[in-house]
């Protein structure tokens, strides 16, 4: 009898003790940090989605520096407009992007040049007309003349090439379309990525059709970096600084080369970068000037 009771009592105490340990082990499970990063959707091969699974040199850059911090990341792609929304209202918490007097209303930079932008002249190879005519240009305001070849939701044209401004532009759905219009003859002239660009050129397997001119004019040579919500917890955490710290260690071990490579950034095969936003830009706007106040999160 003596038995059975000191039997019962060890399978209890050994029931109690499982529980104990599955209920801590859950809790470290969900204790785990969480960060949402918002993307423009659809904007291959910076960032999309194919069969339910995140892609592109963004999402990658994103994947490693959390990784090496040890938090969980929550991938989220919106229309641009909407995924900048998301970070003002505290819906999301990071992303990458230009930093610009009207996002620092709402959000936090970090220094590092995450992701250096080129945007380059593409026309139809052989067109020796405009070959002649691109020799002229010297800024934005000489592409006024010509109907310039864009993808609907483009940001950067939205801001430098207003229609309101006298420039004329041809809207197409998507990007991916536009490399095959160049080719085929239908598109005078682009300004565009030339990661973008060189990317679905070469997926469409029309590069050999399309020729590219360096430019070097205003906001054509610019950079993204991290962006956390103002009204995010990361804020205090100090995840601003910490994303930078792993960002130069990514770059330090050649990764981030890699990936500019692996997407077709310029830079990736050694073109030189200078950002248009350099120092008297950030010091003018005064994004860095609490910077070294935030703390740097470390890793449990």
């Amino acid at each position: 009898m003596k038995n059975k009771i000191v039997f019962k009592k060890i399978r209890l105490f050994t029931i109690t003790i499982f529980f104990v340990i599955l209920g801590c082990s859950s809790f470290r499970v969900m204790a785990q940090p969480v960060v949402k990063w918002v993307y423009m959707a659809d904007a291959e091969p910076i960032n999309w989605v194919e069969n339910g699974i995140a892609k592109g040199i963004e999402v990658e850059i994103v994947d490693y520096v959390m990784g090496r911090l040890g938090i969980k990341v929550k991938h989220e792609f919106y229309p641009w407009k909407r995924a900048q929304k998301r970070i003002e209202k505290g819906d999301a918490d990071c992303m990458i992007t230009t930093p610009t007097p009207a996002r620092f209303k709402y959000a936090v930079f970090g220094k590092e040049n995450i992701l250096p932008n080129y945007w380059n002249l593409f026309i139809k190879k052989g067109d020796t007309r405009m070959v002649d005519k691109i020799a002229g240009l010297k800024k934005l305001e000489d592409l006024k003349p010509f109907v310039l070849l864009d993808f609907i939701g483009n940001g950067w044209t939205n801001a430098f090439l207003k229609k309101r401004d006298g420039f004329n532009i041809y809207e197409v759905a998507r990007l991916e379309q536009i490399p095959l219009m160049i080719a085929s003859g239908r598109a005078e002239i682009v300004i565009n990525s030339s990661s973008w660009i060189n990317w679905w050129a070469e997926k469409k397997g029309v590069q050999d059709q399309i020729q590219e001119f360096d430019i070097n004019w205003p906001w054509t040579r610019f950079h993204f970096v991290f962006m956390l919500s103002r009204k995010s917890t990361w804020v205090e955490k100090g995840l601003i600084r910490a994303l930078d710290e792993e960002g130069k260690k990514m770059k330090k071990a050649g990764i981030w080369h890699n990936l500019l490579k692996k997407f077709k950034n310029p830079h990736g095969n050694g073109k030189p970068f200078i950002s248009h936003l350099d120092e008297k830009y950030e010091q003018k706007n005064g994004f860095y000037t609490y910077y070294d106040s935030y703390p740097i999160y470390k890793p449990r």
